[in-house]
């Protein structure tokens, strides 16, 4: 994110979101951490991105978490395994139509709670900033931001 936070957005957030995650793929690279939701068991993946997400969208349009509803009290997260970049050019357009669900190194879980660990320098992106690195111990506030919302919901 810092990336895309350094380049100008004169080609418009799409062209910057999906170059700026294109270019940390090659730079960044895949990531062993491990990850426990709520009470579950620890498990640990390998992994080229972990979304805990409140809402659906990420910068420039990324459907990183299609189901994911601002008010319902819990993370939505998605965990994108490790993928070949060939592999992940071909699934690529899947983020920004909402078929990131149909990706078979795909996962998806929600909870109140999150806590993720590795034992490799793996940086953290919390809403476009770049407070640190894991490890991250994560609980949801059900009821903390009151919003207003244009649709008639809540």
């Amino acid at each position: 994110m810092d990336r895309v936070n350094r380049t100008s957005k004169a080609c418009g957030p799409f062209i910057t979101f999906i170059w700026g995650t294109l270019v940390s793929l090659f730079a960044y690279g895949n990531k062993r951490i491990r990850l426990r939701v709520d009470d579950g068991d620890e498990r640990t993946v390998d992994v080229l991105n972990i979304a805990i997400a409140n809402g659906r969208y990420h910068g420039g349009g990324m459907l990183v978490a299609p189901d994911a509803e601002p008010d319902d009290g819990l993370f939505h997260v998605t965990v994108i395994g490790a993928m070949s970049l060939p592999l992940v050019f071909w699934h690529l357009p899947k983020l920004y139509t909402g078929k990131i669900k149909v990706i078979s190194q795909v996962s998806m879980t929600t909870g109140k709670r999150v806590t993720a660990a590795s034992e490799q320098r793996v940086l953290l992106d919390i809403d476009g900033e770049q407070p640190g690195t894991l490890p991250a111990d994560l609980e949801i506030v059900p009821g903390a931001l009151k919003m207003i919302m244009l649709n008639g919901k809540k």
